[in-house]
């Protein structure tokens, strides 16, 4: 019991919920096939017509760093597990890693370009509808999941494009 749950604590945020970072970069060095990368808990649900592929979420959220000094970190915590249920309403919990404080990451294996991006406008509406959820999102989609880190590089960049573009509409909510 106690080697299942430090399996647990090694591979779970706390917070939210979804896969941690740790979590993450394990199973990135899978899908690149990297030797050594140890054990790896997180179990990819392939599409047996495109499992080669993989599409790349990221999403980072808007104005937490406001919510967290103007309102305390409950809120701004609370801000977190909104964003993450939001996320696994649209992808299985075992895709959604959160990579960083405000960052959560997505990985899907097996999935087109289509469906990603159908899935990321669906995120969008639900965070839409969630009071207080707020996200900065980009996405990317390859063909050869040892192309992962590349698609994490490209969904990140867009993701600051969406994060620009989010502030110059609202420059009253300045990033401080």
């Amino acid at each position: 019991l106690l080697l299942d749950r430090l399996k647990v604590l090694s591979s779970r945020d706390m917070l939210t919920g979804v896969m941690n970072r740790n979590e993450m970069n394990n199973y990135i060095a899978k899908l690149c096939g990297d030797e050594g990368c140890g054990d790896w808990t997180v179990k990819a649900v392939l599409d047996e017509t495109d499992a080669d592929s993989v599409g790349v979420l990221f999403a980072d959220l808007n104005e937490l760093k406001t919510i967290n000094d103007e309102y305390g970190h409950n809120e701004g915590d609370k801000m977190l597990k909104d964003a993450a249920h939001i996320i696994s309403e649209v992808f299985e919990p075992n895709e959604i890693f959160r990579a960083g404080g405000d960052e959560f990451v997505v990985i899907k294996c097996g999935i087109s370009e289509a469906e990603l991006i159908r899935r990321m406008h669906h995120i969008v509406k639900k965070a839409e509808e969630n009071d207080g959820v707020l996200f900065a999102i980009g996405a990317c989609h390859v063909t050869d999941r040892k192309k992962v880190r590349e698609a994490l590089r490209m969904a990140d960049n867009r993701m600051y494009e969406d994060k620009k573009a989010y502030y110059e509409k609202h420059p009253e909510r300045k990033i401080r």
